[in-house]
């Protein structure tokens, strides 16, 4: 089931977010742009947190625990993202030059690199990618 954060999963979702040094907080309720979905068996198994601005989606993070891996969840949460913001007309986001496995799921998903942001991530670069939805 994919469905969107509440004050009562911060805990469980900012301990995916750990790797990441990024976290929620009530304040976080408060950014109209920030959305975030969670996909939930019982428990947090994935979360995607993403800026809505104007038309178009800046995807944060895709983060899925690590023991449910492979289960096809991160797909299922860009797509109910997908069919939840018909209206935009692209998505980009960043990620790191090194991380091969989540370059490969962005462009089997329809992202295509167009940019090397230098540094980036500290002394690593990041890829900017992009998917065009709507025109």
């Amino acid at each position: 089931m994919i469905r969107s954060i509440t004050k009562n999963d911060l805990e469980d979702v900012n301990n995916l977010l750990i790797p990441f040094n990024y976290y929620l907080n009530e304040e976080s309720f408060k950014n109209e742009f920030l959305g975030v979905l969670l996909y939930d068996d019982s428990q947090i198994m994935g979360v995607l947190v993403y800026d809505l601005i104007y038309d178009r989606i800046e995807i944060e993070y895709i983060i899925v625990d690590s023991k449910n891996r492979r289960k096809g969840i991160a797909s299922k949460l860009l797509n109910y993202l997908l069919c939840e913001n018909k209206e935009i007309k692209n998505i980009s986001l960043e990620v790191k030059k090194s991380n091969e496995a989540a370059i490969k799921f962005y462009e089997k998903n329809g992202f295509e690199k167009v940019a090397v942001r230098k540094k980036y991530y500290g002394d690593e670069d990041g890829l900017l990618m992009v998917k065009k939805v709507g025109e």
